[in-house]
């Protein structure tokens, strides 16, 4: 095997697997940040939301709300002013007003999906055991979102939440809106696959610049092996590069200075 060529190829072997374990690491790093920033710019984006929203209802409207009142023109008033208020978002899917009593049970008071299918509306009173309770207690004081990715009878989503307070600041009811989530995977493995992309253009870059210093290297040291092997043959001149400014610079000169005492 050629001397120089094994160099080259080990070379290029030891930085190649050095760049893969590096890649490996940070993509595998860059994964969990993608898909956690996300998730989490939507968790900021709902919390914001709907911390605006809560601020614009009325309390003394929904109090008086009872079940039976659903299709009044009381609910109705209200419903379509959530309605109004998420369609400025087009992420938004639904809002709604929810009571948590006092042994911690969450009911529906009002919920904007009537305007379009009374059918599939949350009722007054209906008790919603939702995945989502500590993020609604949460919300009795301050604005929280959904940690991950629920389901529940209407779909999948992630929501976020926010108090709904009386004129004394005292909180009566909690407001939540719907974000559907059901494509959030593919959304991440998109943003994950495009990180996969720039790793893989990184190795390659990376391989052919190893490649081609491992080649430049390998050359220098065979033209000084030469020069070498042809001093040893008896010959009184040789070609040597000593434009290098490094370690085989160096090499090149000290062989050319022997050359030189040689003739």
């Amino acid at each position: 095997m050629n001397p120089t060529s094994s160099l080259v190829t080990r070379f290029t072997a030891v930085f190649l697997v050095i760049i893969i374990l590096i890649s490996g690491i940070a993509a595998f790093v860059t994964f969990d940040v993608a898909g956690g920033a996300l998730r989490e710019s939507i968790r900021d984006e709902l919390m914001t939301s709907a911390g605006i929203m809560a601020t614009q209802v009325n309390a003394s409207e929904i109090l008086p709300l009872k079940p039976g009142d659903e299709g009044s023109p009381a609910y109705i008033a209200v419903a379509r002013h959530l309605a109004t208020m998420r369609s400025a978002n087009d992420e938004i899917t639904n809002a709604y007003i929810m009571y948590v009593d006092d042994n911690q049970v969450i009911s529906f008071v009002v919920d904007d999906f009537w305007l379009e299918d009374p059918g599939q509306a949350a009722r007054i009173g209906e008790v919603y055991p939702s995945p989502d309770r500590e993020q609604i207690f949460m919300a009795l004081s301050v604005p929280a979102a959904s940690e991950n990715v629920y389901t529940d009878k209407w779909g999948t989503f992630i929501s976020g939440y926010a108090p709904i307070r009386d004129e004394n600041g005292n909180t009566v009811a909690v407001l939540g809106i719907d974000v559907e989530a059901s494509d959030l995977p593919e959304r991440v493995s998109a943003v994950r696959n495009a990180y996969i992309a720039l790793m893989g253009s990184l190795i390659l870059a990376g391989t052919l610049a190893v490649f081609l210093l491992s080649r430049s290297l390998a050359r220098d040291i065979q033209q000084l092996t030469s020069a070498v092997e042809e001093m040893q043959a008896g010959a009184r001149t040789v070609e040597i590069d000593t434009r290098r400014n490094d370690e085989l610079g160096s090499l090149a000169r000290a062989i050319a200075r022997l050359e030189e005492l040689i003739r």
